[in-house]
C-alpha cells in the first residue's frame, strides 16, 4: 500500500466496494449514496476527497492493492514456484469479487468516462513512482525463485513479467466472465495455467541467448 488511510477514508472505500458488489453502476453512483452507506456526512467526505470520482477511483485502487498484498503475503509462505503460482490462482478464484474489482478497473480504462480519465491519471502517478498494479507481484515471484540477480538477464525478466502477467490476466478474465458456469472445469484450467507458467519460467531461465 502506498500510504495509510484514515478510518473515514476507509469507510468510503468500503462503501464504494459494497455498492459495486451489489451491482451498482459506478458511473452513476452519487456522493449521497456513497456517504449514506459509509455512515458519514457529505460535508465530512469532502474533507478527504475532492469529488465523487476521486472516491470511486481511490476505492478501486485501495481494494485492488490490498487484495494483491494479501496474495503476496500468502504466496510468500509457499515453498516452491508451483505452489506460489497455485496460491495466486486459487485465491483469485476463491475471492472472485475482489478479482472482479481489479478487472473492472482495467476494463474501465477502455471507456471515456470521467472515472476512466481519473483512473488513467492515478495510474500515471503510480507509474512515475515505480508502482504498477498487479505487476510487482510477478517481479517478486521471480526474485524469490531467482534471488541471484545474475540468474536472469533484464531481457528475460521483462519477457517473463509480460508473459506471466498475460496468463494471470486471461485467467482472471475467465473468472470475471463466468465461463466456468459452462463446460470448462475450473480445477483443470487452473492446473494448466499453473503448469504453463512454471514451464515457461523454467525454459526461459535455461535459455541461452545468442
Amino acid at each position: 500500500m502506498s500510504r495509510e488511510y484514515l478510518p473515514k477514508e476507509e469507510a468510503i472505500f468500503q462503501a464504494v466496494m459494497e455498492l459495486f458488489e451489489e451491482g451498482a453502476d459506478l458511473n452513476s453512483l452519487t456522493v449521497a449514496e456513497i456517504t449514506g452507506r459509509a455512515g458519514i456526512g457529505k460535508g465530512t467526505a469532502y474533507e478527504y476527497f475532492s469529488d465523487k470520482e476521486e472516491m470511486i477511483v481511490k476505492a478501486l485502487f485501495y481494494n485492488g492493492e490490498k487484495f494483491i498484498q494479501h496474495i503476496y503475503e500468502g504466496m510468500s509462505r509457499e515453498k516452491n514456484l508451483s505452489d506460489k503460482i497455485d496460491f495466486v490462482l486459487l485465491t483469485m478464484e476463491q475471492q472472485a469479487s475482489k478479482t472482479h474489482c481489479i478487472f473492472h478497473l482495467l476494463h474501465m480504462l477502455s471507456d471515456n468516462s470521467m472515472i476512466s480519465r481519473r483512473i488513467k491519471e492515478l495510474l500515471d502517478k503510480k507509474s512515475l513512482s515505480g508502482e504498477t498494479l498487479g505487476v510487482d507481484i510477478i517481479g517478486r515471484i521471480l526474485h524469490d525463485e531467482f534471488p541471484d540477480e545474475a540468474a536472469l538477464s533484464p531481457d528475460k525478466t521483462v519477457y517473463l513479467v509480460m508473459s506471466v502477467y498475460s496468463k494471470i490476466l486471461c485467467f482472471g478474465m475467465l473468472l470475471n466472465d463466468g465461463i466456468y458456469k459452462q463446460a470448462v472445469d475450473k480445477d483443470t484450467m487452473r492446473i494448466m495455467v499453473r503448469q504453463g507458467i512454471c514451464r515457461e519460467i523454467e525454459e526461459i531461465f535455461s535459455l541461452s541467448l545468442a
